[in-house]
């Protein structure tokens, strides 16, 4: 939960300013983990709508001052259980979106979510309040015949599809997976979705087919580095060369839509908007 939020706000603004000057179009407010789930289980409750107005007036002020896109968020809420807690759910997700809303968003990302139906709600209530959804998944799971689902057994390429036909504006995958191994995915995903509504959000590290997602990597240069996640990501950074080979394979795709998860830094998005053509403030320095 980022709890600096409510008491130092001012460097997650200076994050915003950064990701603008390197050549990001969308401001996103910093609402993942921000749900009601989160905030009790860390004795915060009573600072919900705080923390979350707080996080969408700071995006909202670098996306005015800089003449770009402000999203709200949202992200898995870890309590889904199918006939048991959708109406937590439900009303976990309203709240975050209705704030959304009261401060001006131009669209939600609903992200990181690893089972269909708790993202079918995500999609159902931000729709409810008029708003566009990009809605993406966390591609984690291999199952036996090597395709990747959901946590709920759906195919990631059939998830993605069966939400766009439900009316979400982009979906695709975000977070867990790198450059290599998220790209095997977009590719499925492409096959049955127009490539122009899907979008692709790896992290910054260098996952393979031996650790395809980031909370499988072991470290044997540094034994004392295990277990390497959450703490120990560094040396698993991916490359700017690498995040330029993803963009451009992307792109030859036919997507659009494209940016950077967890661990990602000004000069990896300096490196993205510069292989999708954009030439941003940053630019000039290199």
């Amino acid at each position: 939960v980022p709890e600096f939020i409510l008491e130092e706000p001012e460097p997650l603004k200076s994050v915003h300013y950064e990701m603008a000057h390197a050549g990001s179009d969308v401001m996103e407010a910093f609402q993942y983990n921000t749900h009601r789930q989160k905030m009790k289980e860390i004795g915060r409750e009573q600072d919900l709508e705080k923390i979350n107005r707080i996080a969408l007036r700071l995006a909202h002020q670098v996306a005015e001052e800089k003449n770009l896109l402000f999203a709200g968020g949202l992200c898995a809420s870890k309590i889904y259980k199918k006939g048991e807690t959708e109406d937590e759910v439900q009303a976990m997700f309203e709240e975050q979106v209705r704030w959304s809303k009261e401060e001006g968003v131009d669209y939600i990302i609903a992200e990181t979510f690893s089972v269909f139906e708790e993202a079918k709600i995500a999609l159902d209530v931000i729709k409810s309040h008029n708003l566009p959804a990009v809605v993406t998944f966390s591609a984690r799971k291999n199952v036996e015949d090597g395709s990747v689902r959901t946590f709920d057994g759906v195919l990631i390429s059939k998830a993605c599809r069966e939400l766009l036909e439900n009316g979400a504006a982009l979906v695709g995958v975000n977070c867990t997976r790198g450059p290599e191994t998220m790209l095997e995915v977009v590719e499925e995903i492409v096959k049955v979705c127009p490539p122009e509504r899907v979008c692709a959000l790896p992290v910054a590290f260098r996952t393979t087919k031996e650790a395809p997602v980031f909370f499988s990597f072991t470290d044997s240069a540094c034994p004392a580095n295990n277990p390497v996640y959450p703490r120990g990501m560094q040396p698993f950074s991916a490359s700017p060369v690498e995040i330029q080979q993803f963009t451009k394979r992307c792109m030859e795709l036919g997507l659009k839509y494209l940016g950077i998860c967890c661990g990602n830094s000004g000069e990896l998005t300096r490196t993205m908007a510069e292989a999708m053509g954009k030439k941003q403030p940053a630019s000039r320095y290199f």
